[in-house]
């Protein structure tokens, strides 16, 4: 390869230009062998079998010498190539320098084989075409008019009878060497051949170097451009896959960092009074330069100008007067930055900064592709900020259900107290109306605080309240048949066939929860099942292992619930039409906190159901093997 070719190469592209370089050289040694070789043995063949008068010890002597030096250009060329150069000027000299040798070796050679009369004179046109395949034009053509001196002061020098002369080809009476005409006829093809072959050469071969050099910044361009949409496709599926804020922040700044080819970015978010840039994300910064401060408006120009929907390039950060912390970016090794607004619905939402270590290093594309990354990070921020605002809305909502409906429980369970002593004729007798009447506000009391003891079970899920409860071993088969033992006498009182089935390995089967919870899920599913089974029907409780998780089904011969209610059944304050219609009173809260409590312990649960054909709950938990600190 043109040494100038590869030196804009190695500054414009990851090409292991000193691979090809040590490829190309060893060639070139590799040829040489065939040279050195060749000499010999054509000396020996002219000698054995034409018999032609040849210095023999002269042209031996050139063909070990070019062995020799080979040799130790190869040594040299493999510790090249194990020892990795800073600068291409070790491989450009050491190329220099075997040519060198080549031409003082040929030039050896053309004189004791017949001087302008030898055919080894031919030779010379490989080696222009091998300086103008590894050096640059100007080199080729300095090669070329070394050729020409040295072939043409043999042919002086032998003319003048300063330098013997040996005849090969022709007799000692013809002497052409001694004729001007010829001398003059031979050197002037030569000069004009050498010339002729290194315009060739090395302009076939500049062309070559330049289709080549389109070729690879062509391909720079297509992985840059294949990158950059990648980048912007996993940007906008970013939008759509996740809306956990932090998530969304980290993805952004890391895709757009590698789309552009830099060291660090970041993302800034205004803050409530919307006169401060926080750190929101960031990628490939010190913890020093992050905790530099906040961006605040009134004293940063630039930061100003991008929030008002500007792209901004600073080229040189030494150079650049409306930034707010220009001595920490410099300490930073940060010479250039790209700046663009993130904008929201309703105003701008903040910033994404992308950060070099080279000045100038951004251009009018990087602005561009910045811009349509900052779009598409906007929607994606803009949902992750409005589903951790419905969080926190959702937090709220259920610390006051807790609060209200806790300072609800202590007057119900004041009215109860008072009912069931009135009921129980400790403050004198009641006539009929009277106790019916007790009797249904009791009912209806009784109703009231299930509700009550519902919703703070619902409030303290959504509150993570039962999180911070210790998790311990709970056998799950156990607990099952105490609460199959207690439901045994309600399924009679129905006449319904209440069956336990536990196909289980010798031991308990424990999982990782709270007794509490796991009775609670249980006496919901099996309640349910009792509660909308008709007289007669059956209830089956099943129990099994497999691969590492126990499953529990619920199944009844009940009502079943309508295709259409499914989807909604864990939905909190949901009661399924036929359901309601059957059964006036229900919260509509014990699927949800079923399904609430369920998941909390690691499970799934599922239902299938046929209108009239009965209700399958099946619900999953991993089995405890070891459990987690």
């Amino acid at each position: 390869m043109n040494f100038a070719a590869l030196r804009k190469a190695a500054q414009s592209s990851s090409v292991p230009v000193e691979a090809e370089l040590v490829a190309s050289i060893t060639w070139f040694i590799t040829i040489r062998w065939l040279a050195g070789i060749g000499v010999i043995g054509a000396t020996w063949f002219a000698d054995t079998f034409f018999r032609v008068a040849l210095p023999t010890l002269a042209l031996y002597t050139i063909g070990v010498s070019i062995l020799l030096y080979n040799t130790a250009f190869y040594v040299i060329v493999r510790r090249l190539s194990r020892v990795p150069a800073r600068t291409l000027t070790p491989y450009d000299i050491f190329t220099k320098t075997q040519i060198g040798f080549d031409w003082l070796a040929m030039t050896a050679l053309i004189h004791f084989s017949g001087g302008l009369e030898s055919p080894a004179i031919f030779y010379f046109f490989f080696h222009i075409i091998i300086a103008a395949t590894l050096l640059s034009m100007r080199a080729t053509f300095f090669y070329a008019a070394m050729a020409t001196l040295l072939v043409s002061g043999v042919g002086v020098l032998e003319y003048a009878g300063i330098l013997p002369h040996y005849f090969v080809l022709l007799s000692a009476t013809e002497a052409a060497y001694r004729q001007p005409l010829f001398v003059i006829g031979i050197v002037f093809f030569f000069i004009s051949t050498m010339f002729v072959a290194a315009y060739l050469s090395s302009t076939l071969n500049a062309r070559l170097r330049k289709r080549e050099a389109e070729v690879i910044a062509l391909s720079q361009n297509l992985l840059r451009a294949y990158t950059r949409l990648e980048t912007v496709y996993e940007t906008a599926e970013a939008v759509s896959s996740t809306l956990e804020l932090a998530q969304v922040l980290d993805r952004l700044v890391r895709r757009t960092a590698d789309a552009l080819g830099v060291r660090a970015c970041s993302i800034r978010l205004l803050d409530e009074s919307g006169a401060r840039l926080k750190v929101a994300a960031v990628y490939g910064l010190s913890d020093a330069y992050i905790h530099k401060g906040d961006l605040i408006l009134a004293h940063n120009p630039l930061a100003r100008e991008v929030i008002a929907g500007k792209t901004v390039i600073v080229n040189d950060v030494t150079a650049e007067t409306r930034l707010q912390y220009p001595r920490q970016a410099l300490e930073e090794g940060i010479y250039s930055m790209l700046s663009a607004p993130l904008q929201g619905k309703k105003g701008p939402l903040g910033l994404i900064r992308a950060y070099s270590s080279e000045p100038n290093h951004f251009t009018q594309d990087d602005a561009e592709f910045l811009t349509a990354i900052a779009r598409q990070g906007s929607i994606a921020i803009e949902n992750a900020l409005a589903y951790e605002a419905l969080g926190k809305l959702d937090q709220m909502k259920s610390k006051f259900v807790r609060t209200v409906t806790h300072e609800l429980r202590s007057p119900v369970s004041v009215v109860r107290s008072l009912l069931h002593t009135l009921l129980g004729g400790y403050v004198g007798e009641l006539s009929e109306t009277q106790r019916a009447m007790l009797q249904r506000v009791q009912h209806r009391a009784d109703f009231l605080q299930t509700l009550i003891d519902d919703l703070l079970d619902l409030a303290a899920g959504k509150m993570d309240v039962r999180a911070q409860e210790e998790r311990v071993p709970v056998a799950l088969d156990e607990a099952v048949h105490r609460v199959v033992e207690r439901f045994q006498v309600p399924a009679q009182e129905k006449q319904i066939t209440l069956d336990w089935e536990c196909k289980c390995p010798e031991g308990p089967v424990k999982i990782a929860a709270t007794n509490e919870g796991v009775d609670r899920i249980l006496n919901n599913l099996v309640s349910n099942a009792i509660k909308y089974t008709p007289r007669g029907g059956r209830v089956s409780v099943r129990m099994f292992v497999r691969e590492n998780c126990a499953t529990l089904e619920v199944s009844d011969t009940g009502i079943g619930i309508p295709e259409d209610a499914l989807p909604h059944l864990f939905e909190e304050f949901y009661r399924a039409p036929n359901a309601k219609a059957q059964v006036k009173e229900g919260t509509g809260l014990g699927l949800a906190i079923t399904k609430d409590l369920v998941t909390r312990f690691g499970g799934h649960i599922s239902v299938q159901s046929q209108v009239g054909h009965g209700t399958t709950f099946t619900v999953t938990f991993p089995i405890l093997v070891e459990l987690p600190v």
